[in-house]
């Protein structure tokens, strides 16, 4: 603690209530991932994550390279995620262990979760809608065309049968554009919250730019009749526009996690009935691309990139409480499996997983 000379009773007073917050901000918030620190008390020690897959880098993709994303466990225990590049929603038997394509094409897919019926909820980033997609009926179709010529498959007069789906959001507000619905959360009730990024897609017809004015977060109602803009804006501490990437919220549906990939910083939420929220809070220094809760109020972040590995932080202290190493840089996870207690990671071409000591914080049962 540094030392000054107090002259006074009023500075001593205001010396006093400027440590003591200083103190509570550095004791909440974390400047950065350690990278350094070793497993959090969540895992056993000396375990390491095991790499399932890799996936296959297809012709037809514009980066030349897979990219995994937006992890999801089935009510069954087995585990969702998109291979984004090329346009498929994965699937992993957990029973089996083994991969499978659950739909291809799937509307370039992105965050997912699932819904308290069963289905699979998805940002669809091609036309920037909210999907709601069946797990156990199918629809035949025209194969759809991608926007951009440059990407997917030749044109073909074939139909296709993949997985049935309806459109729950046709990706406007306002009647513009929104940036594309990235990462999202399903309350209780069946409210949908969802960040709104706005990054420059391959397969978005060329030329498209930003229509929204803010980078920010949307709700959808549980009878998904009415949007809503959630936040009038996303600043940083330093007030700089943010881009709200991860999120997620705790089982009673009463808090809301969102992380600021631009800002480097997560907040917290308190969650209205209306779907507002209020109280933001700063839970660390540093964003991520994905998260996920454990039961014992544990965040754990696709934060650290030299070496990547995955973060956790305590959500009430605000401090880091472990880092898993993990071979490619992390872009999201879950808890899956019967009994929810194996962290599975999906990172770049790869998917991985390591077992735990806790549960997920996981909505579906």
């Amino acid at each position: 603690m540094t030392t000054r000379k107090v002259t006074n009773l009023s500075s001593f007073l205001l010396f006093v209530l400027g440590t003591l917050l200083t103190m509570t901000s550095h004791e909440h918030a974390v400047a950065a991932p350690d990278t350094t620190m070793g497993l959090p008390s969540t895992i056993s020690a000396g375990t390491q994550v095991e790499k399932l897959a890799t996936l296959p880098t297809e012709p037809y993709t514009v980066s030349g390279r897979p990219f995994t994303e937006g992890t999801t466990r089935a009510p069954n225990g087995d585990v969702y995620f998109v291979e984004q590049n090329s346009n498929k929603i994965m699937k992993w038997s957990v029973a089996d262990k083994a991969l499978s394509v659950f739909m291809h094409p799937a509307g370039y897919a992105n965050g997912m979760a699932f819904d308290a019926q069963g289905n699979l909820i998805a940002c669809a980033d091609e036309r920037n809608e909210l999907w709601s997609i069946s797990l156990t009926e199918t629809e035949t179709i025209p194969y759809p065309q991608p926007l951009n010529p440059a990407v997917g498959q030749k044109p073909t007069e074939e139909n296709i049968t993949v997985p049935a789906h309806i459109v729950l959001m046709d990706g406007h507000y306002n009647g513009k554009f929104l940036g594309g619905p990235n990462d999202l959360w399903i309350r209780p009730d069946g409210g949908i919250y969802f960040t709104d990024p706005f990054y420059t897609r391959s397969w978005w017809t060329p030329g498209r730019g930003q229509e929204q004015e803010l980078k920010t977060v949307y709700f959808l109602s549980p009878d998904h009749r009415t949007l809503t803009r959630v936040l009038p804006d996303f600043l940083s501490t330093r007030g700089i526009a943010g881009t709200p990437n991860g999120i997620i919220g705790t089982p009673d549906g009463k808090t809301l996690f969102v992380a600021d990939i631009n800002g480097n910083e997560t907040w917290s939420f308190d969650v209205a009935p209306d779907g507002a929220l209020s109280n933001k809070t700063l839970v660390c220094a540093f964003g991520s691309d994905g998260m996920t809760l454990d039961d014992q109020g544990n965040l754990y972040m696709s934060a650290g990139a030299n070496p990547p590995g995955v973060t956790v932080v305590n959500v009430k202290s605000g401090q880091q409480v472990g880092f898993i190493p993990v071979p490619e840089q992390p872009s999201n996870m879950c808890f899956a499996g019967k009994d929810r207690q194996t962290l599975y990671i999906t990172a770049r071409t790869g998917f991985y997983a390591i077992p735990t000591n806790v549960k997920g914080a996981n909505l579906v049962k």
